[in-house]
């Protein structure tokens, strides 16, 4: 990585949108083209699937859910950004029915069909069959996606590019592009003097690619990010959000490493939710993690089965119980994943109330 890094400089800086890109997705030497697999507690974060199978409980009771208001109609789910697969997996294995097909895409997946998980593995959306109605999940996609680091210098936005000094990788300001400065003027958002900004344009134009491909049915997108009120705040946010993650440990270092952390940043949901509605979709949730589980029925997973009513054979398996409980319980307490993961949900063709993960008895 550092070669091609090396190579590519001699021909200019690259805009630090662009090095994401060559560090995260280089099909060689990228970080996701190096990690066997970078998620879960060997690797170098853990995300809500992987953490535990009490969430992959609580989609499939959804997508039942879903299903049986489908009333027989032909269902797609479709996990975007499956990774190794196992979420999807999971959740065929919860569904027994003739009229739900299972599908995982990723664009570091080759096609391949496994008959025993009922899942059909793609590269792109659009290989998808369009016929019949659609759940699209997505967890942890667009925090994924290559994004500019952007700065206020008085009444000029400037982004950040990388070049190479002293044979180390360094910052180097510019003058941000018209996209971007055009990004902030038609949302009505100004930045504070030297606040920072991370923002991928890809955000947006990717969520209305979902919600155009879905004639009938939902979208639910799991992330890390605000509306943008929040995300853009001058005070709470003002070096951004982008980060690095290696080993478990979060950096700032977004430079160090590259090819060998992975790098990321909050998401902009009010991009979403527009996109979504200027393609006919509407907003039906949005909110944390943690109440979206506990609707849908998270707790009835054998997990949160009260400690009085539990029988273990063996010291051992009682403390391997007791661990796979706290890890089902950061997925709904409120200081763990449930509260830092945001959930959307928008609905086409569908019912609009009613759904299981509006009730409002949850607080």
């Amino acid at each position: 990585m550092q070669d091609v890094l090396r190579n590519l400089l001699q021909y200019g800086e690259l805009s630090f949108r662009d090095f994401m890109e060559v560090a995260l997705y280089h099909p060689q030497f990228g970080y996701y083209a190096t990690r066997e697999n970078p998620v879960g507690r060997s690797g170098d974060y853990v995300t809500a699937p992987v953490l535990s199978p009490a969430f992959s409980f609580a989609i499939g009771r959804l997508v039942r859910e879903f299903v049986r208001r489908a009333e027989g109609a032909m269902c797609s789910i479709v996990d975007i950004g499956c990774g190794d697969g196992g979420l999807i997996r999971a959740i065929a294995a919860e569904i027994d029915a003739p009229h739900a097909r299972f599908f995982g895409v990723d664009r570091a997946l080759g096609r391949v069909h496994d008959e025993h998980a009922r899942v059909t593995f793609l590269n792109t959306l659009d290989q998808v069959p369009r016929d019949g109605m659609h759940v699209i999940l997505s967890n942890e996609l667009f925090d994924a996606f290559p994004f500019a680091r952007l700065m206020q210098r008085g009444e000029h936005l400037h982004e950040l590019w990388v070049g190479e000094r002293g044979g180390t990788l360094d910052w180097v300001e510019r003058e941000a592009p018209g996209p971007y400065e055009h990004y902030f003027a038609e949302r009505g958002i100004e930045l504070a003097e030297g606040q920072f900004a991370d923002v991928s344009l890809e955000w947006e134009a990717y969520y209305a690619d979902v919600a155009h491909f879905v004639r009938q049915g939902m979208i639910v997108t799991f992330d890390y990010g605000f509306p943008q009120q929040k995300l853009f705040h001058p005070r709470a946010r003002r070096f951004g959000t982008a980060a690095a993650y290696a080993g478990q440990r979060v950096s700032r270092d977004l430079l160090a490493n590259a090819g060998e952390q992975d790098l990321t940043a909050h998401i902009n949901f009010t991009d979403l939710e527009r996109a979504g509605e200027r393609e006919g979709a509407t907003t039906l949730f949005f909110d944390r993690l943690a109440p979206f589980l506990l609707g849908v029925g998270i707790a009835e997973h054998p997990l949160f089965t009260p400690v009085h009513e539990l029988s273990v054979s063996n010291a051992e398996q009682g403390m391997a119980l007791m661990e796979a409980r706290e890890d089902a319980r950061r997925l709904v307490l409120p200081d763990g994943i449930g509260e830092e993961l945001r959930v959307l949900v928008q609905g086409k063709g569908i019912a609009m109330e009613g759904w299981s993960f509006q009730s409002p008895l949850i607080p």
